[in-house]
């Protein structure tokens, strides 16, 4: 019988990307790309392996050295960093320091209009960073830390309640609600934070009823500043900081699609950019919320192409579950890409979704088989080349992940001695476009995705993909493992 491949997955992580005594800013891209998510890993390997040891120590060995010099924010996160289009309530936090537009007050004046809000969701390590931590360490202290950092974006939301009576202040911008830049990726890590420390469901209860309660109001429109807002495409800030200050390039909104070579408008749909990963947080986080999915999901539905390709080309959808008129900023354009926004999404989701839509089963066991023969034929006819993307974002290992238990999973998944060619860095690379700490003569932190990021990256991909493939329905990372 060959070894079980997901130590040397694990050794090749430990041996490519290390553990660090300093993380410059630069290297914290987020979970999905930083050694944030390397410790969240080695956590959740040590969780379904007990007994496994690499190295010659237990992986929650290696949970708490990723972890343990990982730099955290020195103030809460404020919902914007312009204080005047924070609405009613601007953030107390924000100074002439922080404020881009410092210098020049009618500018600022001039472009009122356009917010910039802090990373909610999975592009953040000023948030992902203490929630990890907290898991690893199962410390309430931190714990504590994690919803402080939240404080003013509670307040944000309390804020934008409608008034009972007409009022003449304008309400508050809407913050983003996606999984990579928004309050859906805050979701899931309020929930990772209640699954791993359960003594923590008291303290964390109340963020959660708050950001549902926000992302279900028909007042709230679902964006993502990733295709949303042409204005995140450049950096508002060129001023230098050595440490993780909370205005920092970590907390602001990143370039466009940080994690995606491929804006497409199927990413408003999708697991990482779009109302798919929105309902998902949701329903894990609070099943019996599920029913007031249910339109939205159908609507979800009803975007799947006859050959099982997902989604079709089209206009959005609103906060209402219509749709609406299409724009320039996004033709339309069938068909995801891999987990991020395509079929392999699509099934990953809908198998965890399904026992929370009794009235939608049918419609969601058609879509996945459909989903699925799609996937199973792209694959056989591309047996003949070696894969150019073997990660779990975009490449073979998400659509090992949707493929049933069996020889069509385990037929795309690699062997240790033969990794793939990396594809070229997209986080590092676009962070560091809208970094504080990058000037403009500064080239990228790197040109090919690092060996730690673990949705972008064969090594840690693979670890994960062999941790769970036995399983019938085998849950991504950082969406919706627990």
């Amino acid at each position: 019988m060959d070894p079980d491949p997901l130590p040397a997955h694990l050794s090749k992580i430990l041996s490519l990307s290390p553990p660090q005594s300093t993380h410059p800013p630069s290297t914290l891209t987020g979970p999905l790309t930083s050694h944030t998510g390397l410790a969240y890993l080695f956590l959740a390997v040590s969780a379904a392996h007990p007994r496994l040891h690499v190295h010659s120590y237990p992986a929650t060995h290696w949970a708490r050295a990723y972890i343990s010099n990982i730099p955290t924010p020195s103030a809460p996160l404020v919902p914007f960093r312009d204080a005047a289009a924070a609405g009613r309530r601007p953030p107390p936090q924000t100074s002439d320091r922080t404020r881009p537009d410092a210098k020049d007050s009618d500018h600022h004046h001039h472009h009122h209009h356009q917010h910039h809000p802090v990373v909610l969701g999975l592009l953040s390590d000023a948030l992902a960073g203490p929630a990890v931590r907290a898991c690893v360490t199962q410390d309430l202290a931190h714990v504590r830390f994690f919803l402080s950092l939240l404080a003013p974006v509670l307040a944000h939301i309390l804020d934008a309640r409608p008034l009972p009576s007409p009022s003449t202040e304008s309400p508050p911008p809407p913050l983003p609600t996606c999984l990579l830049h928004g309050l859906a990726g805050t979701l899931y890590l309020l929930r990772l934070i209640r699954h791993w420390v359960p003594s923590s469901a008291p303290l964390v209860s109340r963020a959660i009823v708050l950001v549902s309660d926000y992302l279900l109001s028909p007042s709230t429109p679902w964006t993502c500043p990733s295709h949303h807002h042409p204005s995140f495409s450049s950096s508002s800030s060129s001023s230098s900081s050595s440490s993780f200050p909370p205005h920092s390039a970590l907390t602001l909104s990143p370039s466009p699609s940080p994690l995606s070579e491929h804006v497409s408008p199927a990413d408003r749909h999708g697991a990482a950019h779009g109302a798919l990963g929105t309902v998902t947080q949701i329903v894990l986080t609070s099943p019996p919320l599920a029913p007031a999915l249910t339109p939205r999901l159908a609507a979800l539905l009803d975007l799947q192409l006859p050959d099982g390709d997902w989604p079709a080309p089209g206009p959005p959808l609103n906060n209402d579950d219509e749709v609406v008129d299409g724009d320039a900023h996004h033709p339309a354009a069938g068909g995801g890409i891999g987990f991020a926004s395509g079929p392999q999404g699509l099934v990953i989701s809908l198998l965890s979704l399904r026992p929370f839509f009794p009235t939608l089963q049918a419609r969601i066991d058609g879509a996945v088989a459909g989903a699925r023969h799609l996937l199973w034929a792209r694959a056989r006819a591309r047996t003949r080349a070696p894969a150019t993307d073997q990660s779990l974002f975009y490449g073979v290992l998400g659509t090992a992940l949707a493929l049933p238990k069996g020889p069509q999973r385990t037929h795309l998944l690699p062997l240790p001695s033969a990794p793939p060619p990396e594809r070229k860095s997209f986080a590092a690379a676009s962070i560091s476009s809208s970094s504080t700490t990058t000037t403009a003569t500064t080239p990228p932190t790197a040109t090919t995705t690092t060996p730690g990021a673990l949705m972008t990256s064969t090594p840690p991909g693979a670890a994960w993909a062999y941790s769970v493939r036995e399983r019938e329905a085998p849950r991504m990372i950082f969406y919706n493992d627990i």
